[in-house]
């Protein structure tokens, strides 16, 4: 294949290794979700809202980067069933519930993005588009909070955008200390 591509389209060797890196991290990730989605098959329609939740705030704010998959899976297993199984369980009125969001919009803002060791830095103008992106997502989540009835997708959200947070904490910190998972 590799030689497909330099022939036919004068790829060169760093485009190909780019490829490669694109193609292999996209069926990574790709991979994780659908295990994910088989184990969260009997509620799939709330796993499938909290991760498009989910990915609206990485793609924005970036966060923890884990070396090998198996540990990206059991992180993303354990971020998802924390928000789809366990944390649903804490009942949290929504005054309080408006509340953590605003802390939590606030805090995305000022600790995100964290980028990965192997994503190039960004530019100023660009962080700058990120944070407001991250911003503007959780307080539109903040409006439909107040302004729709509590349901459980709105709860699997709102404990989404919490653990986001804190995994996003948590990568600033472990990037201070030049740590990885």
């Amino acid at each position: 294949m590799q030689e497909f591509l330099k022939k036919q389209y004068q790829f060169s060797d760093y485009q190909i290794a780019q490829l490669h890196f694109t193609f292999k991290s996209v069926g990574s990730e790709l991979s994780k979700l659908l295990l994910m989605a088989i184990f969260f098959h009997d509620d799939l329609g709330r796993y499938v809202f909290a991760v498009m939740v989910m990915l609206l705030l990485r793609t924005a704010t970036g966060g923890l980067h884990c070396k090998k998959y198996i540990t990206c899976l059991l992180v993303s297993f354990s971020y998802m069933f924390l928000a789809l199984m366990v944390l649903p369980l804490i009942e949290i009125n929504k005054v309080l519930q408006l509340i953590f969001l605003f802390i939590c919009m606030i805090s995305t803002y000022y600790i995100g993005p964290v980028t990965s060791k192997v994503h190039r830095p960004l530019s100023e103008k660009n962080i700058k588009r990120v944070k407001l992106q991250a911003f503007v997502i959780i307080f539109i989540y903040l409006t439909l909070t107040y302004i729709m009835p509590e349901n459980p997708y709105m709860v699997a959200g709102f404990w989404v955008v919490i653990l986001n947070t804190l995994q996003l904490a948590a990568a600033k910190i472990l990037k201070k200390k030049g740590e990885k998972l």
